[in-house]
């Protein structure tokens, strides 16, 4: 009894006494729940910081950040926000003036902290991404805006579209001859795809190295690569055949069996539903052999594969015959009326003059209907006389053709006379280099600038900076004569080893490639006198000395299949060499005497290489000024020192251990490129001050080693130091990792014109820069911005970024910023002010502004001439970025006394005061982009008085976790945000109002019910004319988004998509005075705003007709209170009204995409969905899901679109029959049909009064019904209210185009025996426990097939075979990919069986 007695005590206990316990422990331990929640915060804030850097880090490699990660921190960054806004309520804890506690606050203070304190603990434990915190994302197409309208190339390109549509269609080739433009009518045709949205990725390959017969393998592994990379596929593998087996497991869909016991069939059917939308368009441009897909793995002739192929080539009969397309489009030549259209855009208006037209006609006709002959003819008369034109034509006529496989001969004739053409010899001349440059792909500028500088191209330069802009200048002349094209910017062989961007930071200046007819014309006419360019692709090297014995100057020398060169190349005049080396490691060396006959060579260039020693022979170079050794596995190089003419020598990602210190021997190098050399670890001193000449230095992720100044041992590293002694360097990259290695005075004694100096730990560098002169600096003492060096170095600073600069209270150190464009600052917890304003005044050029993570910065700018009134202009500041600053006050204040008291106030953590964070003395002209994230001091954005013109160019305005905002643009600002394009307002829980427009004009006095065809509108300037994206997420206490009297007509007119999501307090979305604004809106999606009743309010509005023209998608999703999408006149009257209904009729006319989930829970008046007044003519997909109070979908009398493709609709417990017999002849175009979880459903299709002979879905694919227990019939045809729930599977027979049907728990089958489609690929059956046979017909295409819980099942039907069910019954379903067949029945009285 006694156990009894103290069992019941220890329970009582349990439940009462520990409770109540807890609840006074809150109470009286209140300040050490604070303390521990604080203690929690800190660590959880540096937690996020050192996750905040591995994802900025993966940023900056261009990877995607995964949700899961994305939404910690998002989490992490709520959760300190509420905590802290929490403890500043800790002052507040007592009352009578101090002398009583406050009770009450104490015990809430204390609940709230533990629980927040136990939330920070899981949330901690979150931390944990199995898969990592990104993934790699696929570049992205290039955008193509060359394409000019001819309408014989429009009905060629509307025909390819709809080959592109042709589910059937898988190759389609494009032919012609060279120069038609089929790669320009190709890649609109890419285009066009992406905008219908027909492909989710396009992939462009150019293939033009199949006109080498020998350089297959490596075209093969290019393509693999190349799709691998759009995909955001890594191979496993690493030989060709592996990587086209997961290539071609990749474009199925294939997916590896799942290893686990059980698999779970829903998560395979998600991931089915997942990639079924995937489709991959592969571009093979300039065919000129086959291509042999199989071993690139791409699939032929499978119909399940998810790619289509667009072939290009010259050939028709290669692409029928060989390439397998099975539709053939072929490019003509330009007739007529279109050929003198592009001859007149290209030369002018003048060729219409009555005597330039009759000659001009005849030039025309020597192109030949060519689209690249006349282009490049045109450019080249633009605005010349009439003599001009007829000398042109009369050379056109003499010109000698040549023939050119694949060429026409008025290709080349026009081609040559456009070389002629050219003004001057440098023109003509680095033409004729690029001709032999060009391999089948870009032409790096950077690599022309090394090779003429050898060369001597340019006469009278002798500074590279000089020669840059010469370059520059030549290559601007050979595009606009329209023989030289941009290239595509890439990383070379992909690993992003490469020569230095900085001396081309101009997108358009990186690299330029050769279209191949122009490429071909060039080496012809390089191959004659007096040029002597040889272009030498094929070498059969069977000799040991080989002889040039038609004094050739330049060769590029591609070697193939070759092990081993000759023992000499004996060509006395030769000036400039290259060889190319395709074969991998087969040749890797050079024969010691190799250059014994090389004597004139000023360019040799070798790449890939293994040299232990430099070939002896190198003594012979004595002319050589350009050597580049790139890639290159180097040993001893001591005998470069005998090249004293050398002036650039790249080795560019080579394996070098040390520098020779004959290389101080190099007086005249101007430029030296070690970037990526990261062995190297030996650097002698005084090699760098030796070279005298030196103008730029390219250490980029390569040596490191430096000593200090102190260090003066001869066999040391050399010391930066050393720089001072380089007078004529302009351009340096070079990484420093130690501060303490920068020397205390200046450490360039003369005018970088472009530098990226990298001070302190960083472990990546950027691969390229935005602005030519970049100083990073991380770690270390913030003294170090006080050095001499680096003083003079943030004076020309362009782009500068401090980050964990230690015991940096600010403001920055200098005077003068006349140059910074960009400047980041992050983590600097010691910085409270980051410029004064006496120096702020000094920064003309900012452009960028990024802060973030500064714990102590209170303002950004600080006033230094108390008293004065200034008014301080960024006339060029694009973007501010401001982030994690939590005790920021404001922008930036001029001194006077309220203010300054103000100020005071608010640091102090009084935020009573109102204080705006942009003061109206602060100029922003030309901001463009303004993001503040995290600042929770804000309570205003905008001083009410702002400057003239002040914010007026603002385009994108994001606000994130400003907690005690409370107003986003005030009624007195609306006008001045004229240009605003993108609002995103995001977790500001206390934000009452988004536009403020109250007192506009007087519209006070404006009545709010009124006549929505009203076109006058109210009068006055129209608002936010040009916002196009508005994005509201987590605000709490808003409770309108636009104020609810009316603006001007057309205001927000150009709003195209709209957000809302969890914004609780939210009643309407969009007003009745505004919704004829919305004329180009188009995507409407809200959620989780549990207070809102409706989503459009025409109340007041007596005119009705078509609303919201453009819209066409709008999802809607867990709107508990929701009463119906739209609010009108006279709701009460209406019986039937719900959620879509009308008093007068309204058309969505553009809708295509509706999705309503979980709205209406708590309403108890949806029971129809669509009223009868309202209509949905060009509706695509309709998705109803979790809609608890939903009995109908469609009014008696509604009438739907009759373009639906995919209908879903999932747990709907009150609904018993889908689609009625009136409407059921609308979804003729129905492709796809699921219907899931719904108990009452009786009836898919209500047949009833129909005739048996109308084709019911004549278009369905797939069609999905899952957990429909009451299911009488999928086609009702005779009502029987007392039948039991059964019904027919034989009814699927007659669906001829299904391809996917999954029936899961559906009631019970009258049928025992049914047959389907042999067109059926995927079959999902589970729970019919008295079929005992299935037919699949003839020659099944079956891929997928699950069945589950077939007690019954005993016989299989394929090509008119009975099987009786056993482990083997499927092997000759030959298509099958995946088979889970579990619980089935079975001979011999065993109840189930299992096999997979």
């Amino acid at each position: 009894m006694a156990e009894i007695v103290i069992a019941v005590a220890g329970k009582v206990s349990e439940y009462l006494v520990a409770p109540i316990g807890r609840q006074l422990g809150y109470l009286f331990c209140y300040r050490s729940h604070a303390e521990k929640l604080c203690n929690q915060v800190q660590t959880l804030r540096t937690t996020r910081n050192d996750q905040q850097i591995t994802v900025d880090e993966a940023t900056r490699k261009g990877d995607e950040i995964r949700p899961i990660v994305q939404e910690w921190l998002n989490r992490v960054d709520e959760i300190t926000g509420e905590a802290e806004a929490l403890m500043t309520d800790d002052q507040n804890m007592s009352c009578l003036n101090g002398w009583c506690p406050n009770l009450i606050s104490r015990y809430q203070l204390g609940r709230e902290a533990y629980k927040k304190a136990q939330v920070i603990v899981g949330i901690q434990t979150a931390r944990n991404f199995p898969d990592g915190i990104s993934y790699s994302i696929p570049p992205r197409s290039a955008t193509f805006k060359g394409y000019e309208y001819f309408q014989s190339r429009d009905s060629t390109l509307n025909q390819i579209m709809d080959a592109l549509r042709d589910d059937k269609t898988k190759r389609i080739g494009v032919c012609g001859m060279g120069g038609l433009g089929k790669t320009v009518l190709v890649k609109q045709v890419a285009q066009q795809a992406k905008q219908h949205n027909l492909f989710t990725t396009d992939i462009f390959i150019d293939v033009s190295w199949t006109r080498d017969s020998k350089r297959d393998e490596e075209g093969i592994a290019k393509i693999q690569q190349k799709i691998a990379e759009m995909l955001g596929f890594l191979f496993k593998g690493k030989d060709e055949s592996t990587r086209a087996d997961e290539l071609k497991h990749r474009l199925q869909q294939k997916k590896e069996p799942e290893k686990e016991k059980e698999r779970k069939k829903e998560n395979q059917l998600e991931k089915e539903k997942e990639q079924k939308k995937e489709k991959i368009l592969i571009i093979l441009d300039d065919i000129w052999k086959e291509i042999n897909l199989e071993k690139v793995g791409i699939p032929f002739n499978d119909d399940q594969t998810i790619c289509k192929l667009v072939l290009v080539s010259r050939d028709a009969n290669l692409l029928r015959k060989d390439m397998g397309a099975q539709k053939c489009f072929q490019l003509e030549h330009l007739q007529g009326e279109e050929a003198w259209r592009l001859l007149k855009k290209i030369a002018g208006d003048s060729v219409e003059g009555d005597q330039l037209q009759p000659t001009a006609i005849k030039v025309l006709d020597e192109c030949g209907g060519l689209p690249i002959a006349i282009v490049t003819i045109a450019t080249a008369l633009k605005d010349e006389t009439v003599a001009v034109w007829e000398n042109a034509l009369d050379e056109l006529r003499s010109c000698a053709p040549t023939n050119i496989r694949g060429m026409e001969k008025k290709v080349y004739t026009c081609l040559q006379w456009s070389y002629n053409h050219l003004e001057g010899d440098e023109v003509r001349s680095l033409f004729l280099l690029c001709g032999c440059l060009s391999y089948y792909g870009d032409i790096s500028m950077d690599q022309m600038l090394r090779y003429t500088t050898g060369l001597d191209f340019f006469d009278g330069i002798n500074s590279l900076e000089k020669a840059r802009n010469k370059l520059v200048t030549l290559v601007k002349t050979l595009k606009a004569s329209s023989l030289l094209l941009d290239g595509i910017e890439d990383d070379g062989d992909g690993s992003g080893v490469g020569a230095s961007r900085l001396l081309f930071m101009d997108g358009d200046h990186k690299s330029v490639r050769m279209h191949d007819l122009v490429r071909d014309v060039a080496r012809i006419i390089a191959s004659k006198d007096p040029h002597r360019f040889k272009v030498v692709e094929d070498v059969p090297f069977d000799q040991d000395r080989i002889e040039i014995e038609d004094e050739s100057k330049f060769i590029s020398l591609y070697c193939k299949a070759v092990q081993e060169l000759p023992l000499r190349l004996v060509c006395p005049k030769l000036q400039f060499f290259i060889l190319h080396s395709n074969s991998g490691a087969s040749l890797n060396t050079i024969p010691n005497t190799f250059f014994e006959g090389m004597s004139q060579l000023k360019v040799l260039a070798l790449s890939g290489m293994h040299f232990p020693t430099l070939p002896s022979t190198f003594q012979c170079l004595a002319n050589l000024r350009t050597l580049c050794l790139d890639r290159c596995k180097l040993g001893d190089m001591a005998i470069i020192g005998e090249l004293k003419k050398l002036q650039v020598l790249s080795m560019v990602g080579s394996d070098i251990q040390q520098l020779p210190r004959e290389m101080m021997q190099l007086t005249n190098l101007r430029l030296l490129d070690l970037n990526y050399c990261k062995k190297l670890k030996v650097f002698p001193r005084d090699i760098l001050s030796s070279l005298s000449r030196l103008e730029c230095l390219f250490m980029k992720s390569s040596f490191s080693e430096w000593v200090t100044e102190e260090v003066c041992d001869g066999d040391s590293n050399a010391s930066l130091s050393e720089l001072n002694n380089l007078h004529h360097l302009r351009t340096i990259e070079v990484k420093i990792p130690n501060t303490e290695l920068v020397p205390k005075a200046d450490m360039f004694d003369h005018n970088l014109t472009s530098y990226a100096i990298f001070i302190g730990s960083f472990d990546r560098l950027p691969k390229t820069y935005e602005k030519s002169k970049t100083l990073h600096l991380k770690g270390g003492d913030g003294k170090l911005l006080s050095r001499d060096g680096i003083r003079k170095l943030l004076m020309t600073t362009e782009e500068l970024l401090l980050w964990r600069l230690e015991g940096w209270g600010g403001p920055i150190p200098v005077r003068s910023f006349d140059n910074l464009k960009t400047l980041v600052v992050t983590e600097c917890h010691g910085l409270k002010i980051l410029f004064s304003l006496s120096m702020t005044r000094d920064l003309p050029q900012l452009e960028e502004m990024k802060i973030k993570d500064c714990n102590k910065m209170q303002q950004i700018m600080k006033d230094g001439h108390v008293g004065i009134n200034l008014q301080l202009l960024f006339s060029k500041l694009r973007s501010l970025e401001l982030r994690y600053l939590p005790n920021l006050v404001n922008f930036g204040y001029i001194s006077s006394e309220l203010e300054t008291t103000s100020e005071a106030m608010c640091s102090q953590g009084n935020l009573d005061i109102n204080m705006p964070f942009f003061n109206y003395q602060v100029l922003f002209s030309n901001l463009e982009i303004l993001q503040l994230y995290r600042l929770p001091k804000i309570k205003e954005i905008w001083h009410h008085q702002l400057p003239l013109d002040s914010f007026s160019n603002l385009q994108i305005l994001r606000v994130i976790c400003c907690d005690h905002l409370l107003n986003l643009i005030p009624r007195c600002l609306v006008q001045s945000f004229k240009n605003l394009k993108e609002i995103e307002v995001r977790g500001c829980k206390n934000l009452r109002h988004v536009f403020d427009g109250h007192g506009y004009d007087d519209a006070d006095h404006v009545q709010r019910n009124v006549n929505i065809s009203n076109k006058d509108g109210v009068h006055g300037e129209v608002l936010f004319s040009n916002l196009e994206k508005l994005k509201l997420i987590n605000l709490d206490e808003l409770k309108e988004i636009w104020h609810h009297h009316r603006v001007p007509h057309d205001s927000f007119s150009n709003l195209r998509f709209l957000t809302v999501k969890l914004c609780g307090s939210l009643l309407n979305i969009i007003p009745c005075h505004l919704i004829q604004s919305f004329k180009n809106l188009k995507k409407v999606k809200v959620s989780y705003c549990w207070n809102l009743k409706h989503v459009f309010d025409l109340e007041g509005c007596d005119t009705y007709g078509e609303i919201l023209p453009k819209l066409e998608i709008l999802k809607l999703e867990s709107l508990k209170k929701q009463k119906g999408i739209i609010i009108c006149n006279n709701e009460e009257n209406d019986d039937t009204r719900g959620l879509f209904s009308s008093f007068m009729p309204l058309s969505f006319q553009n809708l295509k995409c509706l999705s309503i989930t979980k709205c209406g829970e708590e309403v108890e008046k949806d029971e129809v969905l669509f009223g009868d007044k309202v209509s949905f003519p060009n509706l695509e997909e309709l998705k109803l899901n979790d809609l608890s109070m939903l009995k109908k979908i469609w009014h008696p009398q509604h009438i739907f679109s009759d373009k639906l493709r995919l209908l879903s609709v999932c747990t709907c417990p009150w609904l018993v029959n889908l689609i009625p017999s009136h409407l059921i002849h609308n979804f003729q175009n129905l492709k796809e049909l699921e219907v899931y979880d719904c108990e009452d459903l009786e009836y898919v299709f209500d047949h009833q009064g129909l005739d048996r002979d109308d084709e019911i879905l004549p278009k369905i694919e797939i069609l999905k019904l899952k957990n429909l227990p009451k299911l009488r019939f999928s086609f009702y045809e005779n009502k029987n209210d007392n039948m039991p729930y059964q019904f027919s599977l034989s009814k699927f027979k007659v669906l001829e185009h299904i391809r996917k049907l999954h029936i899961i728990n559906c009631g019970e089958p009258l049928d025992k025996k049914v047959s389907f489609s042999p067109n059926l690929e995927v079959l999902v059956l589970e729970g019919f426990y008295n079929l005992k046979e299935i037919d699949f017909g003839t020659e099944p295409k079956l891929r997928t097939l699950i069945l589950n819980k077939l007690l019954a099942l005993r016989n299989i039907l394929s090509n008119g075979e009975t099987c009786r069910l056993s482990s083997c019954t499927f092997n000759n379903f030959h298509n099958l990919e995946i088979r889970d067949i579990t619980y089935l029945g079975m001979e011999r009285g065993h109840e189930n069986w299992r096999y997979v």
